[in-house]
């Protein structure tokens, strides 16, 4: 086979990604000084992918945040790991060391941490708690005034989760999370995540909120990911981006799915879109390789590229 059909099977089993405005200087930054230097050491972090059967397909439930780069404006709840989150609290369903093979490490304390990460920031941010009294299943009622000030002292780190579980005798259902995917930042990006993917359904008797406190420079909705990925005015999402825009002194910039969510979002939107129900992508099996979009120029422009 000639080098350029070489080129051209290599670059079939391709996927091109859009670089952002708010990462493209430094793209351009790294491209000038050569690509392949290392970049800063990513930080641990977990999100949860929680969806629901809608209408129309699988709905998931999503956040508009301006404020987090490297998690993407449009992204799934999740955050940081901490500290805290290796505190002891009453464990339901599978151990830290299946948990670590589930995810594919062999750093039985990480998996935990990565567990706990996601259902605390999960809770956080939306006000669905993967918990419940011993023998009776999860939490129906987590909502009111001392439910959100929970989440504000989680939030500001005055409480560990473990604390908020103690509080009330509760088990962590972690039986009620599946793996479902690991993507690392690209070298160039300045604040850089490793960040595990869980999926879970909406829980019964549960509602969503978003944080009081931050209800004002941020949204939480439900989003059905085919018509987002297919016909994307359709929904919310662009009306949020163009509201930033504004805000910012924006030029009217058409709206780009890449501009707003990360490599990791937009395919998991796809997993998504092609679910025949919430239980189905729920119950797939999952590859948690590690997957790394890398920085290249294609036709003038910076892109990020997958070898899928």
């Amino acid at each position: 086979m000639s080098s350029s059909a070489n080129t051209t099977a290599r670059r079939s089993f391709e996927r091109l990604f859009h670089v952002p405005q708010a990462h493209r200087k430094a793209a351009l930054a790294w491209l000038d000084r050569g690509v392949g230097i290392h970049g800063s050491a990513p930080k641990h972090a977990s999100s949860v992918v929680v969806v629901r059967d809608g209408d129309h397909g699988v709905e998931a439930l999503m956040m508009f945040r301006p404020d987090r780069p490297s998690f993407g404006q449009l992204s799934f709840p999740g955050g940081l790991l901490e500290p805290s989150d290796d505190e002891p609290l009453i464990w339901s369903g599978p151990r830290p060391t299946e948990w670590a093979n589930k995810l594919g490490s062999d750093d039985i304390g990480l998996a935990r941490r990565a567990v706990v990460a996601a259902a605390r920031r999960v809770f956080v941010e939306t006000g669905l708690l993967f918990a419940g009294s011993e023998g009776d299943g999860i939490a129906e009622h987590v909502d009111g005034a001392d439910w959100m000030l929970a989440r504000q002292q989680l939030s500001d780190l005055d409480i560990s989760f473990a604390g908020v579980l103690s509080n009330r005798v509760f088990a962590f259902r972690t039986e009620l999370l599946r793996p479902l995917a690991r993507w690392m930042t690209s070298d160039f990006v300045h604040q850089r995540v490793d960040l595990r993917y869980f999926a879970a359904v909406l829980p019964v008797g549960q509602r969503c909120s978003p944080l009081k406190t931050r209800a004002k420079d941020s949204w939480l909705g439900w989003v059905d990911a085919k018509t987002l990925l297919e016909h994307p005015h359709d929904t919310a999402v662009p009306a949020l981006f163009a509201d930033r825009n504004a805000q910012h002194g924006g030029s009217g910039q058409e709206f780009n799915l890449g501009e707003v969510a990360t490599p990791g979002v937009q395919t998991i939107l796809g997993m998504i879109a092609r679910a025949n129900s919430a239980i189905a992508f729920l119950s797939a099996r999952r590859d948690m390789t590690v997957q790394t979009p890398s920085l290249d120029v294609r036709n003038g422009d910076p892109v990020l590229v997958l070898d899928s």
